[in-house]
């Protein structure tokens, strides 16, 4: 069992973080914070004592998932702190604004450095037990806080600091000692787990094979992207790339089947890298020009992929580690239906499905769990032009919904999600897109 008393590090820590203060109501709104873990993680947390109380432990469940586990930002701000404690070990701070901070301790590793501008989800670091007061037992120690002496920071560590009642997804943690929440699941980034992400900056990129070339154009938020990125060649052999976190490490991935039979995954290592290929099976021909990523649509914390042969779908539930579980036969009656897209168009979590029936009517069906999905709903007509191109970008103009995009005569389109399963209009990003598609 984990129990840690960080106030046997009082005093050193006093120093470094600052005296007493007095703790004052927050002249405004703290950000909606989430869990700082990925969409779908399960987090023990605890208050622990007074000394340690509001403060959180969290380790991962099962425990032993725990070291080396994936930080990401809780919220938007401006990383203030990024350094190595003699007793707390690697830490870091945010400033989230509005005189709000969150503060990181006993890190394995730290992705940041002071003055850096992260985003929701982004990874900022990876759990782990280093300093004398993590008593070896890897957990985040997690501090919430708030600026109340205005000097621009926040005190930390120790009792009586510029700590307060954690909340997540609009859900305080506390404040009195002795609380324990079990299988706490991570809301973070869920809006965004479905598109592609390559440079793990939050928000969704479009990439796509060209003769034999792959491109990327990094997402820059309002439906903005930045110039076309030449990845490399040697693509020729294979399908259309579809994209997902199969190996769950923050960073979207790649998968495609070669030669009309094997499929292979190329594991994203951020800033548009990614490590060689990795051959996960033969026997994908019946599927080769149908393959596409779902997300996670039988909601174990896994990205999923599927594909469709002779008017059935059927999907394969990731494990994690690039590794699929069996095909799962989801249901027949698709020949009438392009090939279908993934994202969370309801925003619930689930993986959901998009396809555009008889080339003109564009239909959703919501994912409910275990592979299961709703009756399909139909979103509208007017799609003929798009028939064939239809693709899900992810959270292009990050405001929480996934969003799709489609392209007719040379020109992409992006229809930004709003929730419910309902899409703003079409927001023209620009010509020159036919080779691309």
């Amino acid at each position: 069992m984990l129990k840690r008393r960080f106030a046997s590090a009082a005093m050193l820590l006093t120093v470094v973080a600052g005296g007493l203060v007095a703790t004052s109501a927050p002249a405004a709104a703290a950000p909606n914070y989430q869990l700082p873990f990925p969409c779908g993680q399960k987090w023990r947390l605890n208050t622990w004592d007074s000394t340690h109380a509001p403060s959180l432990d969290m380790v991962r469940e099962p425990q032993s998932e725990t070291e080396g586990s994936l930080l990401v930002a809780p919220a938007s701000g401006t990383v203030n702190q990024s350094f190595y404690h003699d007793n707390a070990g690697n830490v870091i701070q945010i400033n989230h604004g509005g005189g709000h901070f969150t503060t990181y301790i006993h890190l394995q590793s730290r992705a940041v450095s002071v003055g850096d501008r992260v985003t929701q989800g982004q990874t900022i670091g990876r759990v782990g037990h280093t300093g004398p007061t993590s008593n070896g037992t890897p957990h985040l120690h997690f501090e919430q806080g708030y600026d109340a002496n205005g000097d621009g920071t926040v005190t930390w560590g120790f009792e009586g600091a510029e700590r307060v009642t954690a909340r997540f997804d609009g859900k305080a943690y506390g404040p009195a000692p002795g609380g324990e929440w079990r299988n706490v699941e991570s809301r973070n980034g869920c809006g965004n787990m479905f598109g592609a992400d390559f440079n793990a900056d939050g928000i969704g990129d479009i990439f796509s094979e060209a003769t034999g070339t792959l491109n990327i154009w990094n997402g820059q938020g309002n439906n903005n992207f930045a110039t076309r990125q030449e990845i490399g060649g040697g693509w020729s052999a294979f399908s259309k790339p579809v994209a997902g976190d199969f190996n769950n490490d923050g960073i979207s991935d790649l998968a495609a089947i070669k030669n009309g039979s094997t499929l292979n995954i190329w594991n994203g290592e951020g800033g548009n890298e990614f490590g060689a290929a990795v051959e996960i099976g033969g026997g994908w021909a019946p599927y080769d020009g149908t393959l596409t990523s779902l997300g996670d649509v039988n909601k174990d914390g896994h990205d999923d992929i599927a594909a469709i042969t002779d008017g059935t779908l059927y999907v394969w539930n990731g494990k994690g580690g690039n590794a699929f579980g069996p095909a799962t036969r989801v249901g027949g009656g698709w020949s009438a239906f392009s090939k279908p897209v993934g994202g969370d168009f309801n925003n619930d979590g689930i993986g959901d499905i998009a396809a555009i029936k008889n080339g003109s009517t564009l239909y959703i069906w919501n994912g409910e769990g275990g592979n299961e999905f709703g009756a399909a709903v139909e979103i509208g007509g007017g799609w003929a032009p798009y028939d064939g191109t239809l693709t899900s970008l992810g959270d292009v103009n990050k405001d929480g919904h996934d969003d799709i995009a489609a392209m007719t005569d040379g020109t992409l389109y992006v229809w930004n999600g709003k929730g419910g399963n309902a899409f703003g209009p079409a927001t023209a990003i620009g010509p020159g897109w036919t080779p691309y598609f």
